[in-house]
């Protein structure tokens, strides 16, 4: 493969996943603004016109303006399945690149289906709330294609590490998926009319803030053990420092009743949470005994 393809093909993986994490922070602006319902219905914007009235007002532009992103992402994901589809046939990838950026393009069109339906049931917080899991899958799907395109090798540690990272990877989803049940509790509906899902916003806070101290706990345990390896250490450092700006930005949109930037800076720190979570547990791979490590290092990919 030449260096052009090869850097076309870098450039299409990190504008999927910079634009798989861009479409939450607009859908967080969207929801934050109380511009959910800013077009009434869907496929179509209001009944008769499938683009805002002028008496919809900013709420309709903001609305509208976050399903048209749909169809840049759309385009970007197919630029990205066509470079890694002849990138595949050229032998210079597996034909898992490929396929991955296949199923990016079906999960953006899921997600437009989603969002869809969240507008005719009214901003259901459970429909909303499937909204956000859909993109963390993304983003992690993207992360694999970035991995790829620059040829990351693997990160051999002991299994016991290994271990750990699986254990930190399912726990960080579980996290998230709390949050979404606290943001599904919270006041911000992204309509003022919508409804919530009838749980304590309190008690779901507290316990995603368990998790999350969960999270925090295992990951200083992961980087003590891979401390004498430069490159695990770099991988767990990395979602450390994510995880503590997460928690920081968390206790600080808490106590101060949940300001819209610091929920939107909250947003922008999960995309950032989802990616450095993925990019540990996807580099990460047992160590080979010593008895099968080669005699030399025959990897020719950049570290």
């Amino acid at each position: 493969m030449d260096q052009l393809n090869l850097t076309w093909l870098r450039r299409w993986a990190v504008a999927s996943l910079v634009a798989n994490m861009a479409i939450v922070w607009t859908g967080a602006l969207v929801r934050l603004t109380k511009s959910g319902l800013g077009c009434a219905t869907w496929p179509q914007c209001q009944p008769g016109s499938y683009v805002p009235r002028p008496e919809d007002g900013l709420h309709g532009l903001i609305e509208f303006g976050n399903r048209t992103l749909t169809f840049v992402l759309a385009a970007i994901a197919l630029g990205m399945f066509i470079t890694a589809y002849r990138a595949w046939k050229a032998g210079a990838v597996t034909e898992r690149m490929p396929v991955l950026a296949f199923g990016v393009g079906l999960g953006i069109i899921a997600q437009a289906v989603i969002g869809g339906v969240s507008v005719l049931m009214q901003l259901n917080p459970w429909v909303v709330g499937l909204h956000m899991v859909v993109s963390m899958a993304l983003i992690l799907m993207c992360v694999v294609l970035v991995r790829d395109a620059y040829g990351l090798r693997p990160v051999p540690v002991p299994n016991r590490l290994v271990t750990l990272t699986t254990v930190v990877f399912w726990l960080g989803m579980v996290v998230v998926a709390l949050g979404v049940v606290v943001t599904g509790a919270g006041p911000h509906a992204g309509d003022g009319a919508a409804q919530r899902n009838g749980l304590s916003a309190e008690w779901t806070a507290k316990i995603h803030a368990w998790a999350v101290w969960a999270i925090v706990a295992l990951t200083l345990l992961g980087l003590w053990w891979a401390w004498a390896q430069p490159r695990a250490r770099r991988l767990w450092l990395g979602l450390l420092a994510v995880i503590l700006l997460q928690g920081v930005i968390g206790y600080v949109q808490y106590f101060t009743h949940l300001p819209m930037g610091m929920v939107f800076a909250h947003m922008v720190g999960t995309t950032l949470f989802a990616a450095a979570l993925g990019h540990l547990y996807f580099r990460t791979v047992p160590d080979a005994p010593a008895w099968y490590r080669p005699a030399r290092d025959v990897h020719l990919h950049a570290s």
